[in-house]
């Protein structure tokens, strides 16, 4: 339990430093190489989704 606790706090913890990501839209990614590049920021409940994933999934691997 103890170690379950750990990994959730440090995947608690990485959700929360981690502010700034920025992906390609998909205009930009379909339209070639453009001198003009729009960065489009990821939705934070992508990491949420990431971290509840991992957690769930470490929970099943150890059952």
């Amino acid at each position: 339990m103890k170690q379950s606790q750990q990994i959730f706090t440090v995947i608690l913890l990485s959700f929360f430093t981690i502010t700034n990501i920025h992906a390609q839209s998909l205009e930009d990614a379909m339209g070639g190489f453009e001198d003009n590049v729009n960065d489009v920021p990821i939705h934070m409940l992508v990491y949420l989704g990431l971290a509840i994933g991992g957690y769930l999934g470490i929970n099943k691997l150890r059952k």
